[in-house]
């Protein structure tokens, strides 16, 4: 039997290796596509992105395959961390061919965030769900209510506030000074602004700390008109009025929907799980409806004047360039796709309407088909008939 030290070693091999020859398969068609315009190299690059999904659960397969052969409660932690551990080694050597300015420190970095601010609302509503009684008390009620704060305060970004070397960037004078014209134009009180080191070019308004944050990747690629119109977009955010703000953070704080699960299961057995997805669901689609809403209406006030419309079209076309993101999609995700939003603003791009990101591909399917027969073969394993 193997020492777990060297169990937890072969694991890490393995699922690293496994991740990034399935991972470098679905990037195959993005690869070929080199010498094709960037919408095109886009649409593959989506596909790919997407399939890592399917490779995680392959990865994911392999950590319960090698736990069902030593069965040990002991084991479950080492096995998952190795397993993590080899998978986000194989993501960021291919982050890196997509994204050469990626550094491992950096990307790190990012990492540790996404991670901490997952753990965080999956943690807040793992432990509301978990310690709310079958017969709902006052200390549930409070407990609910203190997962409701702390998942606000994740939402509404007053965390970000008191980062370490905020608004140390050197774009960020440029950004204030930017932003302060447009909100003393539009007749708008103080708003924060700061620029955010990243590899990809973004720009977010967040509207409970009356804030615009602009990535350095964005304020590299931008010039000052180009910035402004992005400026005129974000600060049509922080006008939103306080219904749609509660809108917004209603989405969010509607997972503690889940928190009613024992209660809800002590009552009309498991298939009351079901309503309450399906209200949780509810309340998301009706958010999101809101949240596209309002992106329209902040394109339309993106441009103040005739001729600022064809330069925010431009603004955004460097933007999704930049990130390799599709300029159409299958369907309308939060913002609406950006060959539509380029004609809307009054510039038609100098390029036919490119198609949406493939739904399949024989790449994807081979980074889908080994954790369907992983899984397969452990549903049998478990129920010993292999």
């Amino acid at each position: 039997m193997l020492h777990p030290a060297v169990l937890s070693l072969l694991l890490v091999i393995a699922s690293a290796l496994y991740s990034y020859l399935l991972m470098s398969l679905t990037l195959r068609p993005w690869r070929l596509a080199r010498n094709e315009h960037w919408t095109e190299r886009a649409r593959w690059l989506w596909m790919a992105r997407v399939a890592r999904f399917f490779v995680f659960l392959g990865a994911v397969a392999i950590g319960t395959a090698a736990w069902l052969e030593r069965p040990d409660d002991a084991m479950v932690l080492p096995i998952a961390l190795a397993v993590l551990a080899g998978y986000f080694t194989a993501l960021f050597f291919i982050d890196r061919r997509i994204e050469p300015r990626y550094t491992l420190r950096f990307w790190l970095s990012l990492l540790f965030w996404k991670i901490g601010i997952v753990y965080a609302l999956v943690g807040t509503l793992a432990w509301t769900a978990y310690s709310t009684s079958v017969q709902v008390t006052g200390t549930d009620w409070l407990r609910i209510a203190v997962a409701a704060v702390v998942m606000s305060v994740i939402y509404s970004g007053v965390w970000l506030l008191v980062l370490p070397g905020r608004g140390k960037n050197a774009h960020t004078p440029r950004l204030r000074q930017i932003v302060d014209e447009v909100a003393t134009k539009a007749g708008v009180g103080p708003v924060r602004a700061w620029v955010a080191e990243s590899v990809t070019a973004n720009a977010v308004a967040f509207m409970f700390i009356r804030s615009i944050v602009v990535t350095s990747r964005a304020m590299e690629a931008l010039n000052d008109d180009e910035l402004r119109t992005l400026v005129q977009h974000e600060l049509a955010h922080l006008r939103e009025s306080l219904f749609v703000r509660c809108a917004r953070l209603l989405g969010g704080l509607s997972w503690l929907g889940f928190a009613f699960t024992r209660p809800v299961v002590h009552r009309i057995e498991y298939g009351g799980v079901f309503w309450i997805f399906l209200g949780v669901m509810l309340v998301r689609r009706l958010a999101q409806n809101v949240a596209k809403r309002m992106e329209n209406r902040a394109d339309s006030m993106s441009a103040t004047t005739n001729d600022e419309g064809p330069v925010y079209a431009r603004a955004l076309e460097k933007l999704y360039e930049l990130n390799q993101m599709p300029a159409v999609m299958s369907r309308r995700l939060l913002h609406p796709h950006l060959y539509d939003r380029m004609t809307a603003a009054g510039l038609t791009p100098d390029y036919p309407r490119p198609a949406p990101p493939p739904k399949r591909h024989w790449t994807s399917l081979a980074a889908l088909l080994p954790p369907m027969l992983w899984f397969f073969w452990l549903g049998f394993r478990s129920a010993g008939k292999l």
